[in-house]
């Protein structure tokens, strides 16, 4: 799908993000679900932009896999830094959970 449609079409990046939550959620493979959220992020944010609903909420999961599945306290803040909607906005009390893990 990528060698024909391209690295930043939606349905690539669809494609990317759906894998990367099989890797997380099924395979419980954390390494390969970062790797495809990283990914699909990038090409959100480059095809769509930062404030794009895709893209935060591919933000938002990799934060989860971050702080909850890899507990990599370094990359969680970096994340946080580049993209600081997620200290307010989230699923339940998402970004209590990141402040309070990054400290």
């Amino acid at each position: 799908q990528e060698k024909v449609l391209g690295k930043t079409h939606p349905e690539t990046l669809i494609t990317i993000y759906n894998m990367a939550n099989a890797y997380k959620v099924g395979l419980k493979d954390f390494t390969k679900a970062e790797r495809m959220y990283r990914q699909a992020l990038d090409g959100y944010e480059k095809s769509l932009g930062k404030d794009h609903n895709h893209t935060k909420m591919c933000a938002m999961n990799l934060a989860i896999l971050l702080f909850q599945d890899l507990e990599d306290k370094s990359k969680t803040r970096q994340l946080v830094k580049e993209f600081p909607h997620l200290l307010e906005e989230g699923r339940g009390r998402l970004g209590d959970h990141l402040r309070n893990f990054i400290r």
